[in-house]
């Protein structure tokens, strides 16, 4: 009984704290995003020879998966979402050095590796934790002793920078690498910039992308591809003409021709398909959406003196609005082509679980507080 009273006693407790219009707008996306794949993946599964539901049921399980992760992670103190970013970074960790090892490779790149029939692709959860762990040193003042040396916290972050950027630029992920890089940075300059780690981070990724250009075939073939205006990429010239075929309304749901063409028209490339069926103004609906959850989040963080709290919102609302506007850039050939999806519209598991846990943070970090320990204690 005492128990079923707790329990309740911390639901009404988080149903104040927590921001219902941010979180409202979130499960809207959500509700988009399974309307857009269900009219999206048939044609893929015909393609490749699965029945037409195949993708769509699959993914209303990730997003019921998601919908329940978004929830579990809003109610995290501060404190209980740096500990389990710690345990959720050595596991995502843990998983990209077997997938590099077993070499479970799939379209050139060694990413996924397969449980319990699904694609799982750790760098995907990676990303929310290490965000975290990012902004607990960047904020950490004091000297941490590593083995027989003692490193501040901005020098212990920039080293878990570059050992991640190798793990990822192994596989090979480059889209990967730039996400956290520009994250990364936009932490950093919330954080307390300092000129001679700036210097250190912007040569470490131009270093880091020039090696990647010389040594990794397909980011080269990309880079090229783009810069050559002689050179067409299938998808995107596809792409380009769903967004004129469109225009303001669209052509209807289910009644788009071109996303017939498009291998990956509900993946990477399924906001040209909305852009088709839908018309040019949902699209802009969508990016509205996507920006007022941003600009909402910061707003809300603004108003705490927890730099940590305002450094790790700040890195999670970026990671989610840079990887919105890669998905979109990419479609309208306005930068070389990535694997990135979209967050909550596209198909894909391992990026709707691991957006569940962005936004759930993003929500418990902006949730209103009681006392000093903040709402529930981690």
């Amino acid at each position: 009984m005492r128990s079923d009273l707790s329990i309740i006693k911390i639901i009404n407790k988080w149903a104040k704290a927590i921001d219902f219009f941010n979180m409202s707008l979130l499960f809207f996306l959500i509700i988009l995003g399974l309307l857009f794949v269900t009219t999206s993946s048939p044609s893929v599964a015909k393609l490749k020879g699965l029945g037409d539901f195949y993708f769509i049921k699959k993914h209303y399980i990730f997003v019921i998966i998601s919908i329940l992760t978004v929830f579990l992670f809003s109610l995290f103190s501060p404190s209980g979402i740096i500990k389990i970013s710690y345990l959720g970074l050595a596991i995502s960790l843990t998983l990209i050095s077997l997938v590099l090892l077993l070499s479970y490779e799939n379209n050139g790149a060694v990413r996924w590796i397969n449980v319990a029939g699904f694609s799982l692709q750790p760098t995907e959860f990676l990303k929310p934790f290490i965000v975290i762990i990012f902004s607990y040193f960047l904020t950490n003042k004091k000297k941490i002793k590593l083995f027989s040396f003692y490193l501040d916290g901005k020098s212990i972050a920039f080293m878990l920078l570059l050992f991640i950027s190798v793990l990822v630029l192994a596989q090979p992920n480059y889209s990967m690498f730039a996400i956290i890089f520009l994250v990364f940075i936009s932490q950093y300059f919330i954080s307390g910039v300092n000129l001679r780690w700036s210097m250190i981070t912007v040569l470490s990724f131009i270093l880091l992308s020039v090696f990647s250009y010389f040594n990794l075939g397909h980011v080269k073939y990309r880079i090229d591809s783009f810069l050559n205006s002689e050179t067409v990429h299938f998808q995107v010239e596809k792409s380009i003409k769903a967004y004129k075929e469109g225009g303001l309304l669209g052509k209807g749901p289910g009644e788009g021709v071109i996303k017939k063409y498009i291998p990956d028209s509900h993946t990477d490339f399924i906001f040209p398909v909305i852009a088709e069926e839908y018309g040019a103004i949902v699209c802009i609906i969508v990016i509205l959406i996507v920006f007022t959850i941003f600009f909402r989040g910061l707003f809300r963080i603004s108003k705490s003196n927890d730099l940590f709290k305002v450094t790790a919102c700040v890195g999670l609302l970026s990671l989610f609005l840079i990887q919105s506007l890669i998905n979109i850039s990419v479609s309208m050939k306005l930068i070389p082509t990535t694997g990135v999806t979209f967050p909550f519209i596209s198909y894909g598991g391992s990026s709707l679980v691991s957006m569940g846990i962005v936004m759930g943070m993003m929500l418990s970090l902006t949730k209103k507080e009681f006392g000093k320990k903040g709402l529930i204690y981690g």
